[in-house]
């Protein structure tokens, strides 16, 4: 379900309550597991997920990592492919992270004049991101060349295909930087490239390097200082409004697209309250807002002390075959799991130099059930695995977002064994007996924890007792209306009896 804002003292007692769960952590891991209750209060809770092992690029055999700042996860072939921006290349490596070669040298392809390339730069600039398709049984690997400003496209022995650099025309004003960040590429291989500074979206190219125009813009923030805006431009001319400073929407920080071609994308402010977290159709709309997940609040509670903003930041997305959403919060330094409904599953992570810990986590992707997560300031990649509880977490919530809630019943009664602080198990128990009929029970899951379930069973289980006791109410209102109507009878007869007495002046001769 949605978790909505709280603000001063309760945001403050959960950010407390978190950093006492010591109960809740597992002696190998160096962070506390928890969640949030139905309150929006932080609560012990198992750990869905911990580390496996951190890798350098040492490790991997290329020499030591400079800046890592995006990763991409092949799900086709299983190799990984890390943009080391300081370093100016792109180091792949295998799924076990065993053994790495480096894209650094790249040559222009036939596809490029030759007058043409023998002036174009071929040396990575400092690469922010990078992403990996397929066509044709070939390897397409786009790479956001942040301060050459362009994106190319190569295959893997670093032949350019295709280069989408800064758009010409009147829709991208001159005066605006093009300085790529990051990129994916749909199903159809249109680009889209999110732009340093740019509020009006992301910048799409066609698959031939014609620049489409903006897609999924973020809404302006409804501050108090644009609605007086609002107010005084009523009253302005129109040079007045010429000069006076537009009220703009935050740039978009990140995205990701899902096997459905749907776009997803961040929004890196503590401050924001809009799109902070996207799903986008074809045509740039907002599919989240049509569910009924406006303005909701993603990572942790927020946080206002002494003046400052001590809310979560979403700095990456990733989602996986599944639908769950991972988040990368850079403020807290944690990964927030979301099932594909958007119910919280699973936090972990957090600051500091330990293992499972980060200082300055930069992007997130995942491949069978294992997070990989980047760190721009260690320059090391740490790989954490699904635990037990995790997976089984996993498996009850897939069959409920299925509408199988009778199957997730076993495994949502397991994970309360385990876990009585797990309050989605509750929804899903409560789901399950309602759709079996067992109405009471289901009120009994649902109460604190879902006012709308516990209202719906609560209806159901008012007409089971109607049911229930239907032939005995009808035979008690029938021997009522018997009784009724007999003492009605009586009372007549007793009033002619006294109505004719009283004529006859009681001696039976008539008065």
């Amino acid at each position: 379900m949605p978790l909505f804002k709280k603000f001063g003292a309760a945001a403050m007692a959960a950010v407390t309550a978190v950093s006492a769960l010591a109960s809740a952590v597992s002696a190998d891991e160096p962070y506390n597991g928890y969640n949030y209750d139905w309150w929006n209060d932080a609560v012990p809770s198992q750990n869905g997920y911990v580390v496996d092992e951190v890798i350098t690029g040492v490790d991997l055999g290329v020499g030591a990592f400079n800046e890592l700042n995006d990763i991409f996860v092949d799900e086709v072939t299983g190799k990984i492919y890390l943009a080391d921006t300081k370093n100016k290349r792109i180091v792949i490596t295998d799924e076990k992270m065993e053994s790495a070669t480096v894209l650094d040298t790249f040559k222009y392809g036939e596809e490029f004049p030759e007058s043409e390339s023998l002036i174009k730069k071929t040396d990575l600039n400092d690469p922010s991101g990078v992403f990996v398709t397929h066509n044709n049984d070939k390897t397409l690997i786009y790479i956001a060349d942040t301060m050459n400003e362009r994106v190319i496209g190569c295959y893997e022995d670093g032949t350019i295909f295709r280069e989408y650099t800064r758009p010409s025309g009147d829709l991208y004003e001159a005066e605006v930087s093009y300085r790529p960040l990051k990129v994916v590429v749909d199903n159809a291989l249109n680009v889209y490239v999110v732009i340093k500074s740019i509020t009006n979206g992301m910048v799409q190219f066609s698959t031939e390097g014609r620049f489409n125009g903006y897609y999924g813009s973020n809404r302006v923030e409804t501050t108090a200082e644009v609605l007086q805006n609002a107010f005084y431009s009523l009253f302005m001319s129109r040079e007045q409004m010429r000069k006076r400073v537009q009220a703009v929407a935050i740039e978009i920080a990140n995205c990701d697209i899902d096997e459905e071609g749907f776009i997803y994308t961040v929004t890196s402010s503590k401050n924001a309250e809009k799109d902070v977290l996207k799903k986008l159709n074809p045509a740039g709309e907002n599919i989240y807002l049509n569910m009924g997940f406006d303005n909701m609040l993603f990572g942790d509670m927020p946080l206002y002390y002494n003046g400052q903003n001590f809310a979560s930041a979403i700095d990456d997305v990733d989602v996986d075959e599944n639908g769950n959403v991972f988040l990368l919060d850079f403020t807290k330094r944690r990964i927030f799991q979301y099932s594909e409904e958007l119910d919280l599953e699973f936090i972990f992570g957090g600051e500091g130099n330990q293992k499972g810990l980060f200082t300055s986590p930069t992007a997130i992707e995942n491949l069978n059930h294992r997070v990989y997560v980047t760190d721009g300031r260690k320059n090391s990649i740490t790989i954490f695995k699904l635990t037990e509880f995790g997976g089984m977490v996993q498996d009850a919530i897939e069959l409920f977002n299925r509408g199988r809630y009778q199957d997730a019943k076993e495994p949502f009664e397991e994970i309360l064994l385990r876990d009585s602080n797990y309050w989605f198990a509750y929804i899903g128990l409560g789901n399950a007996y309602y759709t079996m009929g067992e109405n009471e029970m289901a009120m009994k899951y649902f109460y604190m924890h879902s006012k709308g379930g516990y209202n719906r069973a609560f209806k159901e289980y008012r007409m089971d007792m109607i049911r229930s006791y239907f032939n005995i109410f009808m035979i008690v209102v029938i021997v009522l209306i018997v009784i009724a109507v007999a003492i009605s009878i009586v009372r007549r007869r007793i009033k002619k009896k006294k109505l004719k007495a009283a004529s006859t002046g009681g001696d039976g001769n008539a008065v």
